[in-house]
């Protein structure tokens, strides 16, 4: 029977703090097929896994990523508030990433923010990473940074995150750079997912919990789950 890939949405983040090692083990164990990462730049240029553009929800620091020394954002701990000081997590490096998910042969979305769209020079490095993986690729809500991205090499795969706005509907025929369409489960619906069925690329959902209907009777056009509870769909 066929089955969608399931991504563990910045790890198993439903039970784990996201983005951390901690959050990509219990992905891991809850045999996940893969997991969903958001990637920012320090300021030497580092790839790191966090989702903001600054420190003050996950570490209580006003300070953005991009101004902080990759020596100084390892010492860093972050996680819930009132918790960081005795359960503190660190803020993982792609490196360390890619590394984890080598070792216990999982699949790796890459999502290219903000520092990586003004730093698109970044790409070259990003790129020769995540194709230490077999199975890997990357996805930003930025289409430019996804036509640099196969520009500088054909071979990566690129999906780019679709919104109800932004996007032209009418011509996803235009968007050849991209091998995929991420969408929030919300557009699965007229004329959203007819454009997306009729553009012939991979199609992964967002948003879900796994007690949706798409995901109970999923269609066969869906080739991937991005989800915060992986156990759900691999029961």
């Amino acid at each position: 029977m066929y089955k969608p890939t399931v991504f563990a949405h910045r790890g198993a983040s439903g039970t784990c703090f996201e983005n951390t090692i901690s959050a990509f083990e219990e992905a891991a164990r809850q045999k996940a097929d893969g997991i969903e990462i958001d990637i920012q730049l320090t300021e030497d240029g580092v790839p790191v896994v966090i989702h903001d553009v600054d420190l003050n929800r996950i570490a209580g620091i006003r300070k953005s990523v991009s101004s902080i020394h990759s020596s100084e954002l390892k010492d860093i701990k972050i996680g819930k508030k009132f918790f960081r000081s005795f359960i503190g997590h660190h803020i993982p490096t792609l490196r360390e990433t890619v590394s984890f998910c080598e070792m216990k042969q999982l699949a790796l979305n890459i999502e290219l923010k903000e520092t990586v769209s003004e730093k698109p020079e970044s790409l070259l490095g990003i790129i020769d990473m995540a194709l230490m993986l077999d199975n890997v690729h990357l996805s930003s809500f930025d289409p430019d940074i996804l036509e640099k991205a196969k520009l500088l090499q054909s071979s990566i795969e690129t999906a780019l995150l679709v919104k109800k706005k932004t996007t032209d509907w009418s011509r996803l025929d235009t968007y050849t750079f991209v091998d995929g369409f991420h969408f929030h489960k919300r557009l699965h619906r007229e004329p959203y997912i007819s454009a997306l069925i009729g553009s012939g690329k991979k199609l992964r959902v967002y948003g879900v919990t796994g007690y949706e209907e798409i995901v109970i009777q999923a269609p066969s056009c869906i080739d991937g789950w991005i989800t915060d509870y992986p156990s759900r769909f691999k029961k």
